[in-house]
């Protein structure tokens, strides 16, 4: 028997507005009222997925930044976190500015970034509605911090590449490279240990249920682990991974109604 829901956001639970679908709303209410557990795993922060939980009527853990960490949507604890160590973070930073390339640093709750690089907020929005703009962000004293999920960097691919080449990162630290919507080269720094496979393990063990009685729904190339670790997977019709679900949605990528088609597929609701 299937006991929880955990839900990608972007491109799967949020219409491309960025807003959710008032069926949505209206079915996660309805599943939880139920009994069944309903969650997120997002590649966002927990500043850019607390205000979805609400709506959602969500207030357990759920997992951000690819599982870097759990927090409680309730109380805004956090329950787990895989943050860069201050001998790591100090060696991307060296490199990242060294390389001149534009650098941007995630907290858990907060992203910062230079004045300059002001052309990249509403990218970096995708992540968090908190965003903190410095003269040189270099020089922000927040690279002394302890809750740093991840560094970013972003410019021509030859120098965000060379940036990459020159970085030496412990085992447990990976990158990741993809394109900005104006096609700038765009790398994340993070835990290569942590995905959304690990987080739904976390969030499963939270509830007291395994991940086989886990239903998940993403789009995404990041949501493999998550339909690899789940009980069953449900992919948004027309999306990248729609052949490495179980099972394919009516539901179109950006257009809402996910919740609500799975809430009647799996649970008849």
């Amino acid at each position: 028997m299937f006991r929880m829901l955990v839900l990608d956001l972007d491109g799967t639970t949020l219409r491309h507005d960025g807003q959710l679908a008032q069926v949505d709303i209206d079915a996660a209410h309805a599943l939880q009222a139920a009994g069944v557990r309903v969650s997120i795993a997002t590649g966002r922060l927990f500043t850019g997925t607390r205000h979805i939980a609400d709506a959602l009527g969500i207030d357990g853990p759920v997992a951000v930044m690819n599982g870097s960490e759990l927090i409680d949507a309730g109380t805004g604890v956090a329950r787990h976190g895989h943050y860069l160590e201050p001998e790591t973070l100090g060696s991307v930073h060296q490199v990242l500015s060294d390389h001149g390339v534009s650098t941007f640093l995630y907290h858990s709750r907060r992203i910062h970034y230079a004045r300059r690089d002001e052309r990249l907020a509403p990218y970096l929005r995708t992540w968090s509605l908190e965003l903190h703009a410095h003269d040189d962000v270099h020089a922000a004293p927040d690279w002394q911090a302890t809750d740093v999920v991840a560094v970013c960097a972003a410019g021509e691919a030859d120098d965000v590449h060379a940036a990459r080449d020159a970085l030496a990162l412990p085992p447990d630290i990976g990158t990741e490279l993809f394109d900005t919507w104006d096609g700038e080269r765009f790398m994340k720094i993070r835990s290569a240990t942590e995905d959304k496979g690990t987080a739904l393990a976390r969030l499963a063990a939270d509830a007291g249920f395994t991940t086989d009685q886990c239903v998940v729904v993403g789009d995404w190339i990041n949501d493999l682990p998550l339909f690899a670790a789940a009980g069953r997977s449900y992919a948004m019709r027309d999306c990248p991974v729609m052949d490495d679900a179980d099972e394919v949605l009516e539901a179109l990528r950006g257009q809402g109604g996910a919740i609500a088609e799975v809430a009647r597929r799996v649970w008849d609701l």
